[in-house]
């Protein structure tokens, strides 16, 4: 991440954080360097002695924590990162689960029936990044393929295939990759994840775009569901951490997008509708107080670092 990008530890909705903006006041907000960055890590992160302190028994969660999948990405020469986010109920706010630290166990293998395991090891979901984990492995071969999958308690989930990069030195004659982008949850099906996840390849590039921020209805918009109904929440623009996060919940939710994630590792970037349509920089597209805007584009970076297989 970027050092603006690291305004993504923000809540639009911590009370600490409006104290904050309001003691700087608007301008000094805006002429600081880096205020927004400042602020966003100021508050709610992993630290003892806080609500998250206490530790869940993963052997305790008894529904499928799994239930967005997994995902790689910026693959180098010796390493990739590793993504899932523990998500029983991913329509609800909380995810279903307790605000609670998870053990999360991981493992890499050359072979998808991990009999040739390469790395294996534990990491924590934190309630603060919304349950989300991030691996870096380490110590792999350079243009190779592997495989991973996560455990939580008793659920196993799903498994990925991941690729390293080429070594730096090496001559490579070719790279098959794909790109993607502006996929609208409301506009439709996203059948083409469906082919993607099938094609020969050794990266997705993904160009931005990833969520928009407009409501959707509770038919999913076009897609006009017929046999079920998503809840009310989603039928707003997001504005809160909590908005962006319940929308990566939606959208990673679906089978195909899902699919492609776990078969290929993605390079991402964002364009506009991760945050709001057509801001730029500090400035948004509505006529907003400034600090308001800011900290509704460093609850949209938290999100999304949480939701993508990015490294810390």
């Amino acid at each position: 991440m970027t050092p603006v990008q690291t305004s993504s530890a923000a809540t639009t909705h911590s009370p600490e954080l409006r104290a904050a903006a309001a003691h700087l006041g608007r301008r000094r907000f805006l002429t600081v360097t880096g205020a927004a960055a400042a602020l966003a890590f100021a508050v709610n992160l992993p630290t003892a002695g806080t609500a998250s302190a206490a530790e869940l028994d993963a052997a305790k969660i008894k529904s499928d924590p799994f239930t967005l999948g997994v995902g790689s990405g910026d693959p180098h020469p010796a390493s990739v990162l590793l993504w899932t986010r523990l998500a029983p109920s991913p329509y609800e706010s909380d995810s279903g689960l307790p605000r609670a630290r998870v053990s999360v166990r991981w493992e890499i293998s050359h072979d998808e029936r991990f009999t040739r395991i390469v790395r294996r090891g534990t990491t924590t979901a934190h309630p603060e990044f919304d349950h989300s984990v991030h691996v870096e492995v380490t110590g792999l071969d350079a243009d190779r393929f592997y495989f991973y999958r996560f455990r939580a308690g008793t659920w196993i989930s799903p498994v990925g295939r991941t690729r390293t990069a080429p070594a730096r030195s090496a001559n490579t004659a070719e790279l098959k990759l794909a790109a993607v982008s502006c996929q609208a949850y409301h506009d439709g099906y996203f059948t083409a994840y469906k082919h993607l996840a099938a094609e020969d390849l050794d990266v997705v590039i993904h160009l931005g775009d990833y969520l928009y921020e407009y409501a959707v209805t509770a038919v999913g918009g076009a897609r006009n569901y017929t046999d079920r109904r998503l809840p009310a929440h989603y039928n707003r623009e997001t504005i809160t951490l909590e908005d962006y996060r319940l929308r990566y919940g939606l959208y990673k939710s679906d089978p195909d997008l899902m699919a492609a994630h776990a078969a290929h590792p993605f390079i991402v970037t964002w364009d506009d509708h991760e945050t709001e349509n057509n801001y730029a920089g500090e400035t948004p597209e509505n006529d907003v107080p400034p600090e308001e805007f800011l900290l509704r584009r460093a609850a949209a970076y938290r999100a999304y670092w949480e939701n993508q297989p990015l490294r810390t």
